[in-house]
């Protein structure tokens, strides 16, 4: 009889499981086919449990199906690894978290040689964001926009810089540098920082060789090459300190700067939100997780972690509108919570629920009804409003989808509530653009630069244009 009943509640459980798994895949599902992301690739840890699951396919013009081995391009969620190495080598006293890295490098090329502000920076600094550094220079240098250790702005160029220094210190390229401290040590063996030909029938962008060549270049900051299977390894080594003295994994997880990014927008979310080394911090209704997005072109990814709850999830993406869907995809996994990082980060609508009723009543009755819903959703809520932003994110979500005419109708709509915007008559262009409608194209093209002379893109696009390009 305890027999019988221990397989009848084995057997209970295991139809949950597959119950609530599929639930989640048919959720995962219907957010792709409505954003038109062609597949996905994920994770999820709940304490010893994880679950994966793969999705579609792998983009542009390949039916090829995406698998556990598939091979992503991780973008800016190489940055925690790359903190996570920096850690190991300060736990080896290789390299200290406070010493200026000028001292250990002499000179970088990348600096302007006539601000001595640069000798400041410090690895603390690179792995918080606060150097003073953009994201990214031009194509000469990368010129402090302030000074350094003065306030956040999150920047790949330190993370550059960082490398730099310590492929030096260590005399080892990054990807050696990652291969001892990281992927060997945790068995991820599907990871690296540059192309390997094990990757050649594996890749998220198959074998287009401009891609392959883009890839020879090893950068921290952005060019880790790895599957969601692989960077759960290392979520779950995050969250246990696997590999670090305990107060460097403490120090990891610290506010070490506040997330209120130098001259960007402030929301709710800035309360919420901090950095620690190499990796943000946000805190909600379930305690503190620690997070990083991804976001190198067509390339959209996303990792997160609660420590104390043992829970993590990555995906990655080949799709414009991959970070799009990550609230969406986190509560399907999680409990219902407050997800600040998405909002932080804003590649998400910024009016999402006014948003998806205007997309759902345009579904139903027409995109070329786009005014007459706006007004009928505004009589029922005198509060509603569509930035122009997202209406815009929509018209281009729907011309990657295939639907043209529904794009160029949503285009038209955003133009008419904002006449004077140079940017909604540029997407205006680029939906005509892409029908074959040239001059109509060109009419748009040049409206926007009449209206925003630094948009050099549209004059371009006018120029191409006419001569049949």
């Amino acid at each position: 009889m305890k027999y019988k009943m221990k397989t009848s509640l084995f057997l209970v459980a295991c139809f949950l499981y597959f119950n609530q798994l599929f639930a989640q895949e048919q959720q995962l599902q219907q957010l792709m086919t409505q954003y038109g992301i062609p597949g996905i690739q994920l994770v999820c840890i709940k304490g010893k449990k994880e679950k994966s699951v793969n999705l579609g396919t792998i983009g542009g013009k390949s039916d090829k199906k995406v698998t556990s081995y598939t091979i992503f391009e991780a973008a800016s969620l190489s940055k925690c690894v790359f903190a996570y190495a920096v850690l190991r080598l300060y736990d080896k006293g290789i390299i200290n978290l406070d010493t200026p890295l000028m001292r250990y490098i002499g000179s970088y090329e990348r600096f302007d040689p006539a601000d001595p502000r640069y000798v400041k920076i410090s690895a603390r600094m690179v792995l918080r964001h606060t150097t003073g550094l953009p994201n990214w220079g031009d194509d000469k240098f990368a010129r402090l926009i302030f000074a350094p250790d003065s306030t956040f702005s999150y920047s790949g160029e330190g993370f550059q810089y960082l490398q730099r220094v310590i492929e030096k210190l260590t005399n080892k390229s990054l990807n050696e540098i990652a291969q001892e401290e990281v992927f060997i040590p945790l068995g991820m063996n599907s990871s690296s920082y540059v192309w390997t030909d094990k990757f050649e029938t594996l890749s998220a962008f198959g074998n287009d060789s401009n891609a392959v060549n883009g890839h020879k270049r090893q950068m921290a900051a952005a060019s880790l090459l790895s599957t969601a299977h692989d960077y759960a390894i290392f979520l779950r080594a995050l969250m246990k300190g696997t590999g670090l003295k305990p107060g460097t994994h403490r120090m990891m997880f610290e506010k070490q700067s506040a997330g209120i990014w130098f001259h960007h927008r402030v929301t709710q979310a800035n309360e919420h939100i901090w950095w620690g080394l190499g990796i943000g911090l946000q805190e909600n209704e379930r305690g503190q997780w620690v997070w990083q997005w991804g976001d190198n072109g067509d390339f959209k990814g996303f990792c997160i972690a609660n420590p104390k709850k043992k829970e993590a999830l990555v995906y990655f993406t080949h799709s414009t509108w991959g970070l799009h869907i990550t609230s969406d995809i986190l509560n399907t996994f999680f409990s219902q919570q407050t997800w600040w990082s998405n909002t932080w980060i804003g590649y998400e609508f910024y009016e999402k629920k006014n948003m998806l009723a205007f997309w759902s009543a345009l579904d139903k009755q027409g995109y070329d009804h786009a005014l007459e819903i706006t007004r009928d959703l505004k009589q029922n809520d005198t509060s509603f409003n569509l930035p122009e932003s997202d209406v815009n994110d929509l018209g281009f979500i729907l011309l990657r989808k295939g639907m043209k005419k529904e794009s160029i109708d949503i285009f038209k709509y955003n133009l008419a509530a904002n006449p004077g915007s140079s940017n909604a008559y540029d997407s205006l262009a680029e939906g005509y653009d892409d029908i074959g409608e040239k001059e109509l194209a060109i009419e748009n093209f040049r409206k926007s630069f009449e209206l925003n002379p630094q948009n050099t893109y549209a004059a371009d696009r006018v120029k191409k244009l006419e001569e049949g390009k």
